[in-house]
């Protein structure tokens, strides 16, 4: 196991219950176009559905681009580019859109497939989405947990995580 696994895993609690917020934060808009539309367009579920994780990987890539997000701070762990900067806002994001974004949007398909039974009707694409996302959470633990601890995100933003 990698000596920052436990850190890293406790920082990423501290952060999902922060980027909780964001969805709760949006309940009022929610409820403002639930009003307006008795029954929901599909693409619109899905534009609607993009909002939260859009805005907790803004939130978590301004925070890294700052060195880290209020986990990493609580656990005493930075985030630095493989040369040892801070990450700027891009490259931050990118981390974020791995990290954080296309799980939770890749998460809100399935969801979206269960609730009008197209994972029950074996539809293609709720099946692709739930098998990469599934691959996608595993492959980031075993990353984390293994030799170097650079996730997926770290690799593909050229970032890493220390004390």
């Amino acid at each position: 196991m990698h000596p920052l696994l436990r850190a890293r895993s406790q920082a990423y609690v501290v952060d999902s219950l922060v980027h909780l917020a964001v969805p709760i934060a949006l309940v009022p808009v929610g409820l403002l176009v639930r009003r307006h539309h008795r029954r929901l367009d599909l693409r619109l579920l899905h534009a609607l559905s993009a909002l939260p994780p859009v805005a907790a990987t803004l939130l978590a890539g301004a925070q890294d681009s700052r060195s880290g997000t209020w986990g990493h701070r609580w656990q005493g762990l930075v985030v630095r580019t493989t040369d040892g900067h801070v990450p700027g806002f891009g490259r931050a994001l990118l981390r974020n859109t791995v990290k954080v974004g296309i799980p939770w949007q890749l998460g809100h398909v399935v969801a979206i497939g269960a609730a009008t039974g197209r994972l029950d009707r074996h539809h293609p694409w709720i099946i692709a989405a739930t098998a990469v996302v599934y691959l996608w959470m595993a492959a980031a633990v075993a990353a984390v947990s293994l030799k170097s601890g650079r996730a997926l995100h770290d690799r593909a933003a050229s970032t890493e995580v220390d004390r």
